[in-house]
């Protein structure tokens, strides 16, 4: 066994406790993962048995099972993963015992359950009747409402005799019912179904459940605070009858998945009324710096504590003349900290994978690319798999026009199109039927564009060009968002060309919508990303440029007021505290637009304190 290292006392004290129920009420960056991994190798030194290992997220159990790779036969001595696939191995090997005939189908997308629910309303012809004379939108709500009850039903594990004594909905009894069956009938379960048929399994047949027990000589929980009650209940039923080896990490302030049905009183009191488990506070922040944190305080004042931070840090905010002095300093101060390459607030050397980028939005990195590449520094951009998302509300519009156009059957994007526009009319068969549901100049050259492309695509870069020369637009930062994305949907379209023998409009959709467009699609170097798409993601060093105000906070949200400025402030905290050690934040006094105007600019107001 690899000797564990650099552990705090506490930490020590958790990773060899001895065996019976244990609490670690683990807070932001006190080493939970490390505490977790290392108790799992402690553990299986001390055992051939089976450790169980479940976590919330994929990501969590792979980062785990690197951890512990170089034990010999990992894979058979422990089950590391989520809850679902513990569930679904179940399922694989004892599903027989309630009737499926193999391991049923998933309809893990929501998509597939709203066609499903559609179903279920077809199958109750006195309900059908009244569904019929909705609204969309009323339809559209009540789906939403019908799947909500069904998933609250499975996660609260409510048996079919019970429904009366939580809703007195008679349709949506009959829709739950109605929607099962024809989940059964295709040999099919949805994504609720896997805890639901893993805990009658366990509880309609004891011998399985018993077996289950005897085979793990541990069982360990990450992200605890995250437990609803068909993960609690699962739990309960494996860790039974005298099972009491039993680890629950976690911080009840960190509690994410509330839509899940989730919440911190399965971890924070059930467990501990239930095991009354051995507890265990780690309170020391290794991940995070001091300086950092402090930042991050300034903007949402409740949401950090820095008394039992271990590391110093650092955190500078800056103001440059334009965004060309600063992306030219940000380029030479990564180049400057390569070369440094050790420092004792960071473990290991500094390379260019550690050092990431943040913007509000991803056309602050233009100015931005040139100077990286100048000092011949790697980078990628960090991007959300699937469809390229456009920013302006007039490439939005682009979006949904092309999509229509290219399938004219999709009835879906036609009613999003037509809500975009400001109708109910749902006609949209031709650019001249759109064009006429607005007045707004960027929209008519965004459906105009959708609609002249020729099939092949090769007059989009003409098109482009038109519209830049042409539009006329007062909103000035809507206009310069409209640019950019123009920009942006010109890139794709050289990397799908430079990579197709023929090209056509539908199959650049579609290369669009798969991510194959991207630019720099490597994952080595500096990462770029925008705050949207970091969320979950921390580096030791991180910039953040482009804090002027109405940059970030975007002049939208600026517009809007009221919960829109919030989300950006909390945007601004989640940009700062993806930084563990270092954290520069910059902002240019001044902003050239796409088409030469230069426009003063002041800091965001989220940075006047600082």
């Amino acid at each position: 066994m690899k000797k564990t290292i650099e552990l705090s006392e506490k930490q020590y004290s958790v990773v060899y406790a001895e065996n019976g129920p244990l609490y670690v009420k683990a807070s932001a960056g006190s080493g939970k993962t490390r505490v977790l991994t290392e108790r799992l190798r402690h553990l299986l030194s001390k055992t051939k048995k089976k450790v169980l290992a479940l976590t919330f997220t994929n990501k969590a159990g792979a980062e785990i099972k690197q951890r512990l790779n170089e034990i010999d036969d990992i894979e058979s001595r422990a089950f590391i993963g989520t809850f679902h696939g513990f569930c679904q191995s179940i399922l694989e090997s004892h599903g027989n015992l309630l009737g499926f005939s193999g391991m049923p189908h998933i309809f893990e997308d929501n998509a597939d359950r709203m066609e499903l629910i559609e179903q279920a309303i077809e199958e109750i012809p006195t309900y059908a009747l009244k569904y019929v004379e909705k609204n969309e939108k009323e339809k559209r709500d009540f789906k939403f409402k019908a799947l909500s009850f069904i998933s609250k039903v499975k996660r609260d594990l409510i048996d079919d005799e019970d429904f009366e004594n939580h809703t007195d909905n008679q349709n949506l009894i009959l829709l739950y019912k109605s929607y099962q069956g024809i989940l059964r009938s295709q040999n099919a379960l949805d994504f609720d179904d896997i805890l639901l048929y893993a805990f009658k399994l366990l509880t309609d047949f004891p011998k399985l459940s018993s077996m289950y027990r005897r085979s793990f000589y541990a069982i360990c929980v990450d992200e605890a605070q995250d437990l609803n009650n068909a993960q609690y209940q699962v739990l309960k039923v494996i860790a039974d009858d005298g099972f009491d080896n039993i680890m629950l990490v976690g911080d009840p302030n960190q509690s994410i998945f509330h839509f899940n049905g989730s919440s911190a009183k399965y971890m924070n009191e059930l467990f501990v009324d239930d095991y009354q488990p051995a507890i265990v506070e780690l309170n020391e922040n290794f991940r995070s710096s001091k300086r950092v944190l402090e930042a991050a305080q300034k903007i949402v004042p409740e949401a950090e504590h820095v008394e039992n931070v271990v590391k110093e840090g650092i955190f500078e905010l800056k103001c440059f003349n334009n965004e060309f002095d600063e992306a030219s300093w940000i380029a030479n101060k990564i180049h400057e900290l390569i070369q440094l390459k050790k420092h004792e607030d960071i473990e290991g050397s500094i390379t260019a994978e550690r050092i990431a980028i943040l913007a509000r939005n991803k056309y602050l990195f233009k100015s931005l690319e040139n100077e990286l590449s100048n000092l011949t520094l790697d980078f990628y951009y960090k991007m959300t798999p699937g469809a390229v998302k456009f920013e302006s509300s007039a490439m939005k519009v682009f979006d949904m026009a092309l999509r229509v156009r290219l399938n004219p059957k999709d009835k879906l994007h036609k009613t999003k199109l037509s809500h975009a526009l400001g109708t109910t009319n749902e006609t949209l068969d031709a650019a001249e039927d759109i064009a006429v549901l607005t007045d707004r100049n960027d929209l008519k050259s965004a459906i105009d564009l959708a609609y002249n492309l020729n099939e092949e695509g090769k007059n989009l870069k003409q098109l482009i060009r038109a519209i830049k020369e042409d539009l006329e637009l007062a909103d000035e930062d809507e206009k310069a968002m409209l640019f950019n994305d123009l920009d942006e949907l010109e890139k794709h379209w050289i990397n799908y060309a430079k990579n197709s023998n023929s090209t056509s409009l539908l199959q650049f959709k579609n290369s669009m919508a798969l991510g194959q467009t991207h630019p720099l699609a490597q994952h080595s170097g500096i990462t770029l990303s925008t705050i949207h798409t970091m969320k979950g993601q921390e580096f030791d060093i991180v910039f953040v440029l482009g804090t002027d105000d109405e940059t970030f906070p975007d002049y939208r949200a600026v517009r809007a007021g009221g919960i829109e400025i919030e989300q950006e402030k909390n945007n601004m905290y989640v940009a700062f505290t993806r930084s563990k050690r270092w954290l520069y934040v910059t902002w240019p006094s001044s902003r050239t637009m796409p088409w030469g105007d230069v426009r003063r600019r002041r800091v965001s107001r989220f940075l006047t304190d600082f």
